[in-house]
């Protein structure tokens, strides 16, 4: 599906390349590319875990990742015993995005997740949407709701109810909102200040538009997937940075030391490309369209192959749109580390996504609040007459949690099993988009950490058929 640019955007012109540079640029192109899609060794399987799990770190002396003898693959097991309902892991994801389709309902920050600004914010935001209009029309006045936006009206008992601050992203866009400087700042380093659509982007701004618009109508895995590309490139010139530094003997992080350029050699840059690269290095990946189910109104044959090509091409466009942002804000990236800004990793790493995704969920802080305000204000209070309409005016999706996709570390070495050992299961505490995993019964010291990927309700043909899209076939003892 080819989109439109949007009005005003012009590619960046291509830079000219003698020849030599152009051999160059394509040698180490390919260099880089065998690199990153080499399969880790054992050796550096063992020590990127241990890395993991060292002290302080989310699941050390709880969990450990090692061969899995009843499934192919790792596995992720026990390193001491748990009893039924006891919290096994909390891990937050190593990158992970917000579903486009819940930006509406669920005002969070684009990095961790945690709900922002207030409980009036949250409600007048998504009742002041066009979608809303229909259901506020003769409820809710448009005036009140614009002035709990604005913070000029307040509901009763909101301040038991506290949420972060809400702060704007780096580059003026609407789309992304944070929880502190520190977590806009972070994303605005790592991957923000090339796919930020506000106006302070200029031509660069607009790139990014045509990027995402393409994303909404094609893929919306393709953000995600971009910003593993970008922030394995940001790490690897933080890498290089502070190798540099040290070699001049500059420390890193002092002024001008990120302006150092002594000699370097590509093979600094492999290096520093491979050690950024290592968390997604050990994740199972897939060529996106052909890790994709065959849709059953596809056609074997020519129609599958014409289902795949037609994957191929988005995934190259996608690709395309994302390199002229890159190159609008950052051409040393593309030029330092152009392995990692190929088709054959792009498709990977969605590929990646399709097979080891899992659904972020926060719930509702809005949820919490009306359904408080129904145990405390009686039915003909002052206070209900004011929450009442609200509660009408969102009707059943005033309980709609903040919904996303992300990918983790740890959390993807489970198993599926029919029967499982652990499930996710969150608590009123956790209020922030990482993984809880929870023992479903006693666990014993040793034993492999199980989940069920699909419905563990549904009959063994059901479940066969929707791990099929997986390309997965259970072999559990329920199955």
């Amino acid at each position: 599906l080819a989109l439109p640019p949007p009005p005003g955007f012009r590619p960046p012109r291509p830079r000219r390349l003698a020849m030599a540079g152009a051999f160059d640029s394509h040698e180490l192109a390919s260099r880089q590319l065998a690199l990153l899609l080499a399969p880790p060794t054992d050796e550096d399987v063992a020590a990127y875990y241990a890395s993991l799990l060292a002290p302080g770190r989310p699941g050390h002396g709880d969990v450990l990742v090692k061969p899995s003898s009843k499934y192919q693959g790792r596995g992720l097991f026990a390193a001491r015993d748990f009893a039924e309902g006891e919290r096994v892991l909390c891990e937050p994801p190593l990158v992970g995005i917000q579903q486009e389709s819940n930006r509406e309902d669920a005002t969070v920050c684009a990095q961790c997740f945690r709900y922002v600004g207030s409980i009036e914010r949250q409600i007048a935001t998504r009742l002041l949407r066009d979608s809303h209009r229909e259901a506020c029309e003769g409820v809710v006045e448009r005036r009140v709701l614009e002035e709990l936006l604005q913070g000029a009206r307040t509901l009763p008992n909101s301040r038991d109810f506290p949420l972060p601050e809400c702060f704007e992203c780096h580059g003026g866009c609407d789309r992304n909102r944070y929880c502190s400087d520190a977590c806009a700042s972070n994303a605005w380093s790592r991957h923000e200040r090339h796919l930020c659509v506000g106006p302070c982007g200029g031509e660069r701004g607009l790139a990014a538009a045509a990027f995402v618009n393409h994303a909404k109508e094609t893929n919306d895995i393709f953000p995600l997937a971009a910003r593993v590309l970008l922030e394995t490139a940001h790490a690897a010139e933080n890498n290089r940075t502070s190798r540099l530094a040290a070699a001049s003997g500059t420390p890193s992080g002092t002024p001008h030391s990120s302006e150092i350029e002594p000699a370097s050699t590509d093979d600094d840059a492999d290096r520093c490309l491979v050690d950024a690269w290592r968390p997604y290095a050990m994740a199972h990946k897939g060529v996106w369209w052909e890790t994709v189910a065959r849709p059953a109104d596809v056609a074997a044959g020519k129609g599958e192959d014409e289902f795949r090509d037609s994957m191929r091409d988005i995934a190259v466009e996608s690709l395309g749109l994302l390199r002229a942002t890159v190159a609008l804000s950052d051409v040393n990236s593309i030029d330092r580390y152009p392995g990692l800004f190929t088709v054959e990793v792009y498709a990977r790493v969605i590929g990646m996504f399709e097979l080891n995704n899992l659904e972020i969920a926060v719930a509702s802080p809005v949820e919490d609040y009306f359904l408080t305000a129904d145990e405390t204000f009686p039915e003909d209070s002052p206070e209900r007459l004011i929450t009442g309409p609200l509660l009408d005016a969102l009707d059943v999706g005033y309980c709609t949690p903040c919904e996303g996709t992300g990918f983790f570390a740890l959390q993807s070495c489970v198993n599926s099993d029919c029967d499982p050992n652990v499930a996710p299961l969150k608590d009123d505490g956790d209020r922030d988009g990482a993984c809880v995993l929870v023992a479903k019964r006693r666990v014993k010291k040793g034993e492999e950490l199980t989940m069920c990927y699909v419905d563990e309700d549904a009959d063994v043909r059901e479940r066969r058929a929707e791990l099929a899209d997986y390309g997965f076939e259970c072999a559990c003892e329920r199955c």
